[in-house]
């Protein structure tokens, strides 16, 4: 079983901030993780598809440079989801990155 680690909003929506969860693919894992917390399928899946701005990793990767959802993971692997992010100041002209919670 790999360990998804939740994030931000995430981490409060699920109520956690790990969760075990079987599957031999990020994109197995992510839909049993969000069978067993509803709360989380529209945050995560805009229908069958990750949300545009939502960042999975794997072992601090990002899935987008290996094969999105179809990544093959293993038991030993941790996810890492990372909500939409948005904030910041623009009073100089720059926007700063805020930390996630």
């Amino acid at each position: 079983m790999s360990k998804v680690k939740l994030f931000g909003g995430l981490r409060a929506k699920a109520g956690q901030a790990e969760i075990t969860v079987e599957g031999e693919t990020v994109g197995e894992v992510l839909a049993r993780l969000v069978s067993n917390y509803l709360v989380l399928q529209e945050v995560i899946f805009s229908g069958d598809e990750l949300r545009t701005h939502v960042r999975v990793m794997i072992n601090g990767r990002d899935i987008e440079l290996a094969d999105g959802l179809h990544t093959a993971v293993s038991a030993d692997d941790q996810i890492a989801v990372f909500p939409p992010l948005a904030g910041g100041s623009c009073e100089s002209g720059r926007y700063m990155v805020l930390p996630i919670s």
